[in-house]
């Protein structure tokens, strides 16, 4: 796991780490520690956005034929160009990810707002680190992008997606100086990274829409989406996974072999 094996949930990790090689896993600190693969091979890179480019160079060298990649993918468009001129070349199918686009909680959100005429809808992103400066300061340093292009790149995703937002239509941005935070705290490596901990915004757009993004690190481990009516008042919340959700996992979990690269952020 490198330096991240040592900080919050590292402990967590290895422990699941042991199960799962018992169940005939493999863990690798490399993509050139993997076998020839016997059959397609799908890289899922979740990882540092700086990281990403030569994660993708990589799992193309080691035989990947598909490869699914987190957004925003790069910390720049002409990387991201590069990227897909590269795997265009190496005939590899890429996939951007992860889409909340099909998430239920978004999908009955919306529909419930569209019933509510002068309605509002927040999207709220949570993480669930702890509340300290050590675990605030290593997450900092992991996703040095920084919140936007990381935690609430999902949420901006949605927004570009169903509320007509893009840069040309943006007519305000609306922060919530009572909610939101920023800190700047050490990481681990002992530089000082400065980020919102917790961030509110409301952007308007210049045909008409309004619509609210919250990410919080220190939140919890549910996301979801509440609706406002005209004057404010929460009317509708949905939340992911809701209850009907939990039973169908509960019902579907069986053992499963599959040949998935992960680059996890724990690097």
């Amino acid at each position: 796991m490198g330096a991240g094996g040592e900080g919050p949930g590292g402990a967590d990790f290895k422990v699941w780490q042991g199960e799962a090689e018992g169940a005939g896993v493999k863990f690798a600190t490399s993509l050139a520690d993997l076998p020839e693969p016997s059959a397609p091979r799908l890289a899922l890179i979740s990882g540092r956005t700086a990281d990403n480019p030569r994660l993708l160079t990589e799992s193309i060298a080691n035989g990947c034929s598909c490869i699914y990649l987190e957004k925003p993918g790069a910390p720049t468009v002409a990387e991201l160009e590069a990227m897909a001129t590269e795997a265009e070349a190496a005939g590899v199918e890429v996939l951007m990810g992860y889409n909340k686009n099909v998430c239920k909680y978004v999908r009955k959100t919306r529909e419930f707002a569209e019933t509510v005429p002068g309605s509002k809808v927040t999207f709220v992103s949570n993480n669930a680190y702890e509340n300290t400066a050590e675990s605030l300061g290593e997450c900092f340093e992991r996703n040095a992008e920084g919140m936007l292009k990381n935690m609430a790149i999902h949420e901006l995703a949605l927004l570009a997606s169903f509320y007509d937002v893009n840069v040309d239509n943006i007519e305000s941005v609306t922060a919530d100086k009572e909610f939101s935070s920023m800190q700047t705290l050490p990481g681990p490596s002992g530089n000082d990274f400065t980020d919102f901990d917790k961030i509110k915004f409301t952007i308007k757009t210049k045909t008409g829409t309004e619509v609210s993004v919250q990410a919080d690190r220190c939140g919890g481990t549910d996301s979801y989406a509440y609706v406002t009516d005209a004057e404010g008042n929460e009317i509708f919340r949905y939340y992911m996974p809701d209850e009907e959700d939990k039973a169908h996992v509960k019902v579907r979990i069986t053992p499963i072999y599959f040949v998935i690269v992960f680059f996890s952020r724990c690097q």
